[in-house]
């Protein structure tokens, strides 16, 4: 570890940063955890506080996700002065706000260390299930600061380390891309196989724990490669089943794997040989999937590739306390958010009219968008549209005569697109003249 000349590491700041007496008096043996082991103070020190905070850069509703300070050229007995909360602070702009929608939705959890713990609030007031409007991805400035009183000599000391960190308005309990279709097959504990979309909380799944990579690895699992997968068998719990829709997904080995271009699948690499998790979009016909067959993990060829471009109900599984399970029988990771993608609003319905063809039909008419399911159309003598004459929900056509529903005067019109039950944004509001 390297230090500058003109670095000065003082004993009494030392007893501060351990959360130590500090006074005239104090022993370096004193502070040392491990009785009889020789120890310098250049162990609690460092050179430099990284320049960004690990995590995330997505964060979907209602989920927790951890982000780290990170440190260059850590002594041994470094870790003592991380796991203390009073050498940090950590600060999110917008800040929480649980009762306003123009505020923040990210809170930091309790006493953080070099590791703060963030949670995604509520964004939207309709509950999962039951949500028919989407809110757009929300931008934060999440900010971690280390001041121990000891290392001031490291660069980026005292300094306020950023990232950007967008929350994700979860539309149906899921806005993340890490989603497998519902009718994959996840392997249980005991061996047998279900259909992912009958997968419920509380359930026990096949998982494994591989060389290197530690329980609930969150971001850090793509970080991490072997040369040897090391792998033990273990029973992992689903804690979270959420369902949504995608608009796209990846075909492996015909049918095999059919999930979303982010979910991380264990391969072998073909660039370096070594195992790792890779996304699916991602991955080539050169690497090899890691799949259990007979009792064992093997490695097994990937024959063939394919995007398809379809609407897809799809379903995210997350599993504690080991991050992994099967799919089909190959290894796939629920954990990775720093990408999203999933089914979008649709958009807003062009050239809304209200033409008199004839004396038998007058209509409203609209475009037609692309991807929508249905429409709502209201028609209403107020231009708030607080009590519509006409609500037509989920309506299929792109016409709507009115000569019998509407008497003479002036009214107010406006429609706007469903695509599986999500509601885009009304048109602007047509006049009509009667």
């Amino acid at each position: 570890m390297a230090r500058s000349s003109g670095d000065t590491l003082s004993l009494n700041n030392l007893a501060g940063a351990l959360g130590a007496t500090q006074n005239d008096n104090v022993s370096l043996d004193a502070l040392n955890s491990s009785a009889g082991t020789e120890v310098s103070i250049t162990d609690f020190g460092i050179d430099s506080v990284d320049s960004t905070l690990s995590g995330f850069t997505y964060a979907v509703e209602a989920t927790s996700e951890n982000y780290s300070i990170t440190f260059g050229g850590a002594g041994s007995k470094f870790s003592t002065i991380s796991g203390r909360s009073g050498n940090f602070t950590w600060a999110v702009s917008p800040s929480f706000n649980s009762s306003a929608t123009t505020a923040g939705f990210l809170s930091i959890g309790g006493s953080p260390t070099a590791t703060a713990t963030i949670t995604v609030g509520t964004m939207n007031p309709q509950g999962a299930g039951s949500q028919t409007s989407l809110m757009s991805n929300y931008s934060h400035t999440l900010t971690g600061t280390f001041n121990d009183g000891f290392n001031d000599h490291a660069t980026r000391y005292n300094t306020g380390i950023t990232k950007t960190v967008y929350s994700v308005d979860a539309y149906d309990g899921n806005s993340d891309s890490l989603c497998i279709l519902v009718e994959t097959p996840v392997t249980l504990q005991d061996g047998t196989t279900i259909e992912a979309g009958d997968i419920v909380e509380g359930l026990k799944l096949q998982g494994y724990s591989f060389s290197g990579l530690g329980e609930d690895s969150d971001g850090d699992f793509y970080s991490w490669s072997s040369s040897e997968k090391g792998e033990t068998e273990e029973e992992v719990e689903v804690v979270n089943v959420v369902f949504s829709f995608a608009d796209s997904y990846y075909n492996i080995n015909d049918g095999e794997i059919k999930a979303t271009q982010d979910h991380p699948m264990l391969i072998k690499d073909a660039f370096d040989g070594m195992f790792r998790f890779k996304k699916i979009g991602h991955i080539t016909t050169n690497d090899k999937l890691v799949r259990k067959i007979d009792g064992e993990l093997v490695e097994r060829d990937i024959t063939s590739i394919e995007t398809i471009d379809e609407t897809v109900e799809i379903v995210t599984i997350d599993v504690e306390t080991q991050d992994t399970y099967l799919i089909n029988g190959y290894v796939t990771h629920n954990k990775g958010g720093n990408s999203h993608t999933d089914l979008s609003a649709p958009g807003i319905p062009a050239n809304l009219a209200y033409t008199e063809v004839d004396t038998e039909n007058h209509n409203i008419t609209w475009d037609a968008v692309s991807g929508a399911s249905a429409y709502r159309l209201q028609v209403d003598n107020n231009s708030d549209f607080s009590s519509p004459i006409i609500d037509e929900d989920e309506y299929n056509g792109t016409t709507l005569n009115v000569v019998t529903l509407l008497g003479s005067g002036t009214f107010y019109a406006r429609v706007r697109a469903i695509d599986h039950g999500l509601n885009g944004s009304y048109s602007t509001s047509l006049t009509i003249s009667r």
